[in-house]
């Protein structure tokens, strides 16, 4: 009887256990429940393997639609090695595989990605198929399945007409998107192209910009006839990449679609604006400041709620210190300056996430900041509100079968990779199978890594992937594509927690040309006066379709005021007070004429707090500096100290009363100065005509040394580029003689020092004003600290009172700026100096010295 007491607690503990819900947002279900087993298994060979085809472990997406209209989302995966696979959704998720009998297996097909579209308008949703790698004749062409709706069994059909209809592109595809670029009502289609080419695809060279690249991408316009006609050159696809990803997106808010395309290895992103007459140019280099160096997926979306979208690229930076060592190369000066001099972009391994500022200033790419910019080898990123808090999220898969970028590899196949077989080489590369991220938004530009708080870090090689209702409960699932395991789909359980928001699902109901409404702007107002924003586009992340069902998580406590809807015409629907957890329907036939001709936000009428006037004041100036690599005599550093300038100086140096500019020089040129006129404009001279131009003004100040009304300059001499006790680092006083004229100082004991800045004040209260100069660090001798300086003024003499006053001035740090404030309000000023890899640091005058207090608070000034 104990024993049987013993069993029966230990199955009673069982079946607790068992029962138990996940306390993870997120749960992983079993292929064996689904029925979904789709493994996009690859096996390699040893003539077919990563060392013979870059490409072979790029992967597939997933296509989502309500493919038999049965209401419930349906699952369409591509396959390389493999088939195609079409899962119907049966509700509860339970899904039926009617891959053979509907016709998309494509077996002899390396298909990758793929888009939903109704290109036909019988209300059926089609799938264009992208495929790549074989080389036969016609094995690489693209696949278009018309859906012909369900035969005289029930079954659900579809039939192959990419030819019929001329868009059978046969270019190594990775992607494609469906675009109404013309603004003419129907869609035209985009095919993203990357063939390996036998150029080593990382070496610097001529941009081909022609459109003769065999590595250019695709264009075809729709006839409205059932073709299509290339037009790739006549709308000015002509730049060549190495792509995986493509995006469609109003990016700069003048009702026209955009085309964004994410560029491998040294080729750059492309930011194709479209010039509203057919064709488009790439404004890349004007829009953002910098890219991801070998981008992969990407995303756009409006993650801060500012009714403006931004963009997530993702590359392949490790977490961890281990991954960074073992696989990312040096990033050289020389890769910096071959950009330049090959007109590339300026690109860094990580991911990149873009801000939008609106159409009058570049992105901000706050990617390190936000805290998502290191997630390995990554390739779909999504953003999604999947937790019903009113911010988007951010899901991003990764993980490749064989790192061929391990450095250990790169040395083992240098030493042996000529008498190793290729077994050996392959056993030798290392295996990334790490768990994929998942990413909280915190509603303040920053994210928090929830990958194992939501139960989604489960160690895979996973590519495309979507976000999707698959039960219709009002949240995001997710699906996954994976390389030799089986497809992830995962049930998000945000209805069995007792904390969560609301939503609302908004499924339009476009044209007949344009039945998902692509490039419709939709947007959700909120009674804490608040505004969520989506632009509807199905292709998302990398080679998938998501559902065109727009998903809003709405924040706990939040009632919904209005819907509007935006189609691409002006045309415009408004709702007021849809019910909250509950999906709408819009129907284009019946919105009205909006404002506008084109899905235009409006935008705030406010005038800008600045406007540019140089022109207008004549105070056009360009710094020239000639390149110093520093790198070359200090390889240690981190940046460049050569390059700090220009110092700059405001005074009026000619007794007119109206303040003048001047600014510093960088050695082999003279510091200028504008001279103001009467009607507030400028003219600019040599401020020192007759000076040594070898000099490098690192610190300006106007100021009266001699108290005899006028201003004086002293400049402050540095950048390390000559040799130590160089003449080049010997700061100068010059004598103002009232009208602006400058003669050197020669009673001046110069003090000869690399030095940053120039501070004054009077500390000792005698009537004449004393200077602080801060040095930053001499030449080849970084992270060592150069000589500061407090210099009191004797009745117009500066003498080197350091030692006596401040001696632990002197070495105080990397000096980068510094201010004099009476911060005790005893009527003495305090000296504050900030500087790189040094604490603010605050030398407190007691009437006799000035004393160091360390403020205990940390900065790294200089660093950027």
């Amino acid at each position: 009887m104990k024993n049987l007491s013993f069993y029966l607690a230990l199955l009673g503990g069982i079946l607790l256990i068992s029962c138990k819900k996940s306390d993870t947002l997120f749960e992983l279900k079993s292929p064996e429940s689904t029925g979904v087993s789709f493994n996009n298994e690859i096996i390699e060979t040893d003539s077919f393997n990563i060392l013979t085809d870059e490409y072979i472990f790029n992967g597939g997406g997933v296509a989502i639609a309500d493919f038999d209209q049965n209401g419930y989302p349906d699952l369409f995966f591509t396959g390389n090695q493999v088939s195609n696979k079409l899962y119907l959704n049966q509700g509860d998720f339970k899904f039926e595989d009617v891959s053979a009998l509907a016709g998309i297996e494509a077996a002899n097909f390396w298909c990758t990605g793929s888009a939903v579209v109704d290109i036909n308008g019988d209300g059926w949703m089609d799938i264009y198929v992208v495929s790549a790698m074989k080389t036969g004749p016609g094995e690489r062409n693209n696949l278009l399945f018309v859906n012909q709706g369900n035969n005289a069994e029930g079954q659900i059909t579809f039939k192959e007409m990419a030819e019929s209809y001329g868009i059978a592109d046969a270019g190594n595809g990775m992607g494609a998107a469906f675009i109404d670029y013309d603004l003419d009502g129907d869609l035209d289609l985009y095919v993203l192209n990357n063939e390996q080419s036998k150029i080593i695809p990382s070496n610097y060279r001529e941009k081909i910009t022609d459109g003769s690249a065999i590595n250019n991408d695709a264009f075809y316009r729709n006839n409205g006839d059932g073709t299509f006609t290339d037009v790739t050159l006549e709308a000015g696809i002509t730049i060549e990449g190495f792509g995986l990803g493509l995006l469609i997106a109003d990016l700069n808010n003048d009702g026209w679609p955009d085309i964004h395309v994410s560029n491998d290895y040294v080729t750059n992103d492309i930011l194709y604006i479209n010039n509203q007459d057919g064709t488009f140019s790439n404004q890349s280099s004007q829009k953002l400041k910098h890219q991801s160096q070998f981008s992969m997926g990407s995303d756009i979306a409006d993650f801060n709620n500012d009714l403006k979208p931004d963009l997530i690229t993702l590359d392949m930076l490790g977490e961890d210190n281990y991954r960074k060592k073992t696989t990312i190369g040096k990033n050289s000066y020389q890769v910096y300056i071959s950009n330049e001099q090959w007109g590339y972009e300026y690109q860094h391994v990580r991911n990149m996430l873009h801000l939008n500022n609106g159409e009058k200033a570049p992105f901000s790419e706050i990617g390190m900041y936000a805290g998502i910019y290191q997630t390995d080898w990554s390739w779909s990123p999504l953003f999604g509100d999947v937790d019903n808090d009113g911010q988007r999220d951010l899901l991003v898969t990764n993980g490749f079968p064989r790192d061929i970028t391990d450095k250990d590899f790169a040395n083992y196949r240098a030493d042996v990779g000529s008498i190793a077989t290729v077994r050996q080489l392959l056993d030798s590369i290392p295996i990334v199978k790490i768990p994929n991220y998942a990413f909280k938004n915190q509603g303040d530009l920053t994210f928090k890594d929830t990958g194992k708080d939501w139960g989604l870090d489960k160690p895979s090689f996973s590519n495309g992937a979507a976000l999707v209702d698959l039960d219709l409960d009002g949240d995001l699932d997710y699906v996954i594509n994976n390389i030799n395991d089986p497809a992830f789909v995962f049930e998000n359980k945000l209805n069995e927690k007792k904390e969560k928001g609301g939503y609302l699902r908004v499924k339009l109901q476009g044209p007949v040309q344009n039945s998902q409404g692509l490039g419709s702007k939709v947007i959700v107002s909120l009674s804490d006066g608040n505004q969520l924003f989506q632009e509807q586009q199905v292709i998302r992340g990398y080679m998938s379709s998501i559902e065109e069902v727009l998903h809003f998580g709405i924040p706990a406590g939040q009632s919904i005021t209005s819907l509007k809807v935006i189609w691409p015409d002006g045309k415009v629907n408004e709702l007021s007070s849809p019910e909250l957890n509950s999906k709408v329907e819009v129907s284009y036939k019946t919105a009205n004429q909006g404002p506008n001709q084109l899905a235009i936000l409006d935008e705030s009428s406010e005038d800008s707090l600045f406007e540019e006037v140089s022109q207008n004041l004549g105070l056009v100036y360009v710094h020239q500096e000639n390149d110093k690599i520093d790198f070359n005599v200090q390889r240690t550093l981190p940046h460049k100290l050569t390059q700090y300038g220009p110092a700059l100086a405001v005074g009026d140096i000619n007794g007119d009363l109206m303040e003048d500019l001047i600014i510093g020089s960088s050695s082999g040129f003279h510091p200028q100065v504008f001279l103001q006129s009467g009607n507030g404009t400028f003219s600019q001279r040599d401020l020192l005509p007759e000076g040594n131009p070898n000099f490098e003004e690192m610190g300006v100040l106007l100021i009266d040394l001699d108290n005899d009304g006028d201003l004086d300059l002293y400049l402050v001499s540095g950048s390390n580029e000559f040799p130590t006790n160089s003449a080049e680092y010997t700061d100068r006083v010059y004598l103002n003689d009232g009208a602006g004229n400058f003669s050197l100082d020669k009673n001046f004991n110069a003090i000869k020092a690399s030095g940053s800045t120039v501070r004054a004040a009077d500390f000792n209260q005698d009537g004449f004003i004393d200077l602080f100069v801060g040095g930053r660090t001499p030449i080849a001798q970084y992270p060592y600290p150069e000589n500061s300086y407090l210099l009191q003024n004797n009745q117009g003499i500066l003498e080197d009172v350091t030692d006596q006053i401040a001696p632990e001035l002197r070495t105080v740090g990397m000096v980068t700026d510094a201010i004099w404030s009476d911060v005790d309000s005893d009527g003495l000023m305090d000296l504050i100096v900030v500087g790189e890899l040094m604490p603010i640091t605050l030398f407190k005058n007691d009437g006799s010295q000035l004393k160091k207090v360390e403020t205990g608070l940390e900065n790294h000034l200089g660093w950027w």
